[in-house]
């Protein structure tokens, strides 16, 4: 167990002393002035007694090589931790979407999803996943069995399970052919299995054997209600996958049975176990991922469009629409076709040039939302509408109009949100999700630190619930998800290779099942920090 805190070391070790976990080894880390959570990392990754390791880690000092680390000692055993400062310090002014959704907590789970530790949300929740991990195996996929001898809790624990993302598929027809032959006739043998409040420890005890034989069955859940009848508590044993158990009515919120049982006394602690449980597995055994060939980039042209851009502006800013697209197109991301106009002419010939419907996008210093600021002119047809856009644009911002972006107006598909942040900790972080001008209020997003492997940005893609929509159903054909990972791959990349991009948004990205094209962006340059925030220095 390594901590920052030595309070919540005490707290933790006097739960595991309950419970009757182990510890082999234990660092209060402090301000990790000599012993680091890298530094014990590798030594539980040598020392062979430690099956199960516990972190509370509030800052980093090398992020990425704590990543590495952790992803090969989570390889052996299952990593666990509480998700320490969450919460954002105070106001931060975001001027983009992307920026607003770079919360504390979407790094932090970033880092930990990528190095394959559990993350919990509470020490609660850190102590149940513990005694599941440290009593039973990890189940091999997220089927679960409810058992119980009451209906109703039995229907609360299914419940529980699919709110964490288990499955309650339904057992086998021969598996409910002999839970028949054994329960009483008022039983129900389905998924979750109600054993009906009348029977003995010993039938209860058959019937979870039964169920656990299932092949259609990766993890047990047993729940037991206390009765006049039947003390089956007893019952409770080892079977041939892993089980977790509610006993309903217990005082302790969990401890691990003489048999090694962890019992749980509400459904839902049980289930987040479960999840927590199977989430190591799935980790464990996912393929690495590789950073993908990308030999089309032009970073040299990227390097000094940034340059410039900073020669001329030392504190940085927001580049303006035509470098922000050419610095895009440098690294190849699909964006919609534009032009740059400073007159109403020029429009008119770029929208003729473009072909089909156009937009004009409004260019006025301090303006970056143009929908909120009405410095956006849709589906636009023809000289005359684009004559007239532009008059309204130039006669509502006046001298403070610079130009207008001319672009090509994007079909209909699904909007999502493709951006990045660099972090002062974390470094350059990617952000996908739902966008549009909805995506603040939808706060439906993942994160990953950057640069992207093949792997990951499928599991981007994958996390958001947006990505129901984007996989395609009746009324709508599924999206062209390859190109959308490329396009992440090339976005984490850029903001990779230039940390000069402190901002990067690509809201929205219009996803269809023939393309992907990012319709607006927004990009902001800062100076390059070359101090670590976590260097150790003497004072």
């Amino acid at each position: 167990m390594a901590v920052q805190s030595g309070g919540v070391g005490i707290a933790l070790i006097d739960h595991l002393s309950r419970l009757g976990i182990g510890v082999s080894s234990f660092a209060s880390l402090g301000d990790k002035y000599d012993v680091s959570a890298n530094d014990m990392l590798m030594w539980w990754e040598s020392e062979p007694t430690t099956r199960l390791g516990l972190l509370h880690v509030e800052s980093f000092g090398s992020p990425r090589k704590f990543a590495r680390t952790a992803r090969r000692v989570a390889s052996r055993m299952p990593l666990l931790t509480v998700l320490a400062g969450r919460s954002e310090p105070g106001t931060r002014a975001a001027a983009s979407h992307t920026a607003a959704a770079a919360t504390p907590e979407a790094t932090r789970r970033a880092l930990f999803e990528q190095a394959g530790i559990i993350a919990t949300d509470d020490l609660g929740e850190l102590v149940d996943a513990a005694a599941m991990l440290a009593s039973q195996a990890a189940p091999t996929g997220p089927r679960v069995a409810v058992v119980s001898n009451a209906g109703g809790a039995g229907v609360l624990a299914a419940d529980a399970c699919a709110d964490v993302g288990l499955t309650v598929p339904g057992l086998d027809p021969a598996t409910q052919h002999r839970l028949t032959a054994l329960l009483p006739d008022s039983a129900a043998v389905t998924d979750p299995v109600d054993t009906t409040a009348g029977v003995s420890a010993e039938t209860f005890e058959h019937a979870l054997t039964q169920v656990a034989a299932d092949p259609s069955v990766d993890a047990v859940l047993a729940v037991v209600a206390p009765t006049a009848l039947a003390d089956l508590t007893g019952a409770l044993v080892g079977c041939a996958k892993p089980i977790a158990a509610v006993v309903l009515g217990q005082p302790e919120s969990v401890l691990i049975s003489d048999r090694g049982i962890p019992c749980y006394a509400y459904p839902e602690n049980a289930a987040r176990a479960l999840a927590h449980a199977w989430s190591y597995t799935r980790r464990r055994d996912r393929a690495p991922g590789l950073p993908p060939a990308l030999p089309d980039l032009r970073a040299d042209e990227a390097s000094c469009l940034i340059s410039g851009f900073l020669a001329e502006k030392a504190d940085g800013g927001w580049l303006p629409p035509v470098q922000t697209f050419q610095l895009l197109e440098s690294y190849r991301l699909p964006v919609a076709p534009w032009r740059w106009a400073r007159t109403e002419q020029e429009a008119i010939d770029a929208a003729a040039d473009l072909a089909g419907p156009v937009v004009l996008k409004a260019d006025v210093e301090g303006v970056l939302h143009k929908t909120a600021a009405g410095a956006l002119q849709l589906d636009l047809r023809g000289p005359g509408d684009v004559r007239s856009a532009y008059r309204w644009l130039a006669d509502r911002f006046g001298e403070g109009l610079r130009g207008v972006l001319v672009q090509r107006m994007a079909a209909e598909g699904v909007e999502v949100l493709c951006g990045a942040v660099q972090d002062d900790v974390f470094g350059p972080v990617v952000i996908f999700g739902s966008g549009g001008v909805d995506t603040e209020a939808l706060a439906d997003r993942a994160a990953r630190l950057a640069p992207l492997t093949d792997q990951e940005a499928g599991e981007l893609v994958g996390e958001p619930r947006v990505s129901a929509v984007l996989a395609g159903h009746a009324a709508r054909p599924a999206g062209d998800l390859p190109a959308l990972r490329d396009a992440l791959l090339r976005l984490s990349r850029l903001v990779a290779d230039h940390p000069e991009i402190a901002e990067l948004d690509l809201n929205p990205t219009v996803v269809r099942p023939d393309g992907v094209v990012a319709v607006d962006a927004r990009i902001r340059l800062a100076p390059r920090q070359v101090w670590d925030p976590y260097l150790r220095r003497l004072r």
